[in-house]
């Protein structure tokens, strides 16, 4: 039989309960205010009431009370071992504070109690992401889509794994399906236009750019996006302009005077550009990518500290494997513009190591024996037979000019030269040709490529010019530059007969030495191994000749 005391006790307890529960049908129904009264009423009666300093920390992570969250979250996890929302809530916090990894630890005990936690499951692909763990942070979200598929969290954070990984094509779908589940979210505008520009797609991303901002105006991440789209398609004048809408919202943003200088060192404003590169810096001096901007500049090192902080940067295991690897090749170029050719080395070693690393995860990797074949096939089918039979595809138009040639071989110069001329504009690397020869491919299925649709092709080879044209605004000629074009040679000449190109060519050794100290922003898996160079180079050069590469060693022979 209960003593008079337990009976007390049992009814106190369940008073405290009563106006716990009071407290949380008010914060389910959006009434912060009063649920906070009700919870520090509990803790009145009982200051080691584990669910009202568990619901107390919740209201105060609400109100972006950081840092009274998480003691009073703490305080109250004791007592909650086995509850799975107050690990959840316990990460959330952590994720806040940006302790990352300790947020990941709170959402895998969640999900050990509860294993299908959905919302675990995203809230960890979150962390993992900002942490740059792309690989493990897909694998959380694509669970999270398993177990909530209506869960907008759970697809943003597919995407953003996606994305991390260069894996665009495929970042494409769930970013279109949080768009279904929220029209009118901006951010995923904003990713979207992402995407589709990474996937050559400009018009699109400029659209979804566009719609993101009328979202959202007064956000600078909305401006900062359309402004690197507009830079990747040769728009300085629009691109400055974006930027430095995102500069006036966000002022003290680092990476939004980063971009401006990359704009303006682009359009040969170096002092200006300079100047915003050093801005950049005095807001985040780890901000990798505006060292290597100075140090594209040409600059060297204002002194020791700033090539330790590289060398931190590039050795910090807790950074962003992108970060890592922009402070490598940050910190090689500026030892190199130093001549300290022998401590520049070993940075972008490690550099192109980290990245190599990356795109394997991404599924991204140099094939030597595919290159092979490709280039057997051209030289198989590129026949004078081929161009007598397509002879109907061509656009007499005097317009193209392509520049072609391995990457960095000189096909920046060259272009900057040529369009220095009042006649001719430089478009810079299009990506038209590769998409005309996969609509080419897509509507003929196969068979013979003589047999192909005449008609279509002249439509495409037409397109195209017109495109040119309006882009060179009345220049006589338009250069495209991009370097790859040299495998679609026997294309450009079916097309476009009367266009003409520029072969770049450079010692082959030089090339490779310059691809594996620069870093690209896309694709060239074989840019980040000298041996992989090696036979790119060579392949480019080789006419009938076959390219070999001894697995056993980094010797690489032309026969």
């Amino acid at each position: 039989m209960a003593s008079p005391e337990d009976k007390r006790n049992a009814r106190r307890a369940a008073g405290l309960s009563r106006t716990v529960r009071a407290g949380l049908a008010h914060h389910q129904a959006g009434r912060l205010d009063r649920a906070e009264a009700l919870y520090r009423k509990a803790l009145e009666k009982d200051p080691d009431h584990a669910d009202a300093l568990h619901l107390l920390g919740v209201i105060a992570y609400q109100s972006g009370q950081i840092g009274p969250a998480i003691e009073l979250i703490e305080r109250a996890l004791p007592a909650l071992t086995e509850l799975p929302d107050a690990h959840l809530n316990h990460g959330n916090v952590l994720q806040k504070a940006g302790r990352l990894a300790e947020a990941g630890e709170s959402y895998r005990r969640a999900i050990a109690l509860n294993p299908d936690y959905g919302i675990a499951h995203s809230n960890l692909a979150s962390a993992l992401n900002n942490q740059g763990l792309f690989e493990a942070g897909l694998e959380s979200a694509r669970r999270a889509v398993e177990l909530i598929p209506g869960f907008l969290a759970a697809h943003v954070n597919c995407a953003a794994a996606l994305i991390g990984l260069e894996r665009f094509a495929e970042a494409e779908a769930p970013l279109r399906r949080a768009l279904d589940l929220m029209p009118d979210r901006a951010e995923t505008h904003r990713d979207l236009g992402v995407t589709l520009a990474e996937l050559g797609r400009f018009d699109e991303a400029v659209s979804c750019h566009q719609r993101a901002i009328a979202l959202n105006p007064n956000d600078a991440s909305m401006h900062y996006a359309l402004a690197a789209t507009l830079y990747q398609v040769n728009d300085p004048a629009g691109s400055e302009a974006s930027f430095r809408r995102a500069v006036s919202l966000a002022p003290y943003n680092a990476t939004a005077w980063q971009g401006l200088g990359d704009v303006l060192r682009t359009s040969g404003r170096f002092e200006e550009a300079l100047s915003c590169f050093r801005r950049a810096l005095e807001l985040d001096p780890d901000l990798a990518r505006a060292h290597r901007s100075l140090a594209v500049t040409g600059h060297q090192a204002s002194d020791e500290a700033q090539l330790q902080r590289l060398r931190a940067l590039l050795a910090s295991r807790k950074r962003p494997v992108s970060d890592r690897i922009t402070a490598g090749f940050a910190l090689g170029m500026l030892l190199d513009n130093a001549d300290r050719y022998d401590e520049a080395f070993p940075c972008f070693a490690e550099a192109n190591a980290l990245r190599r690393q990356q795109q394997a995860e991404a599924g991204q990797r140099f094939d030597a024996e595919a290159l092979r074949s490709e280039v057997d096939h051209l030289i198989r089918i590129a026949a004078p037979a081929l161009f007598s039979a397509l002879a109907a595809w061509g656009n007499p138009s005097e317009t193209p000019v392509f520049v072609v040639g391995m990457p960095r071989s000189g096909t920046s110069l060259v272009e900057q030269i040529a369009a220095s001329h009042s006649r001719v504009f430089g478009a810079g690397e299009l990506k038209e040709i590769n998409g005309i020869w996969d609509a080419l491919s897509a509507h003929n299925g196969g068979g013979p490529i003589a047999k192909w649709d005449a008609v279509f092709a002249r439509e495409l080879a037409d397109r195209h010019v017109a495109h040119l044209q309006a882009l060179g605004g009345g220049a006589a000629r338009v250069i495209d530059k991009m370097p790859d074009n040299i495998f679609f040679l026997w294309l450009i000449a079916a097309l476009f007969p009367s266009a003409r190109v520029i072969l770049c060519q450079r010692d082959p050794r030089d090339i490779c030495l310059s691809c594996y100290f620069h870093r690209f922003t896309e694709g060239h898996p074989y840019a980040y191994d000298l041996a992989d160079c090696g036979l790119r180079a060579l392949a480019r050069i080789s006419q009938r000749g076959k390219v070999h590469r001894d697995p056993g060693s980094e010797k690489i022979e032309l026969h």
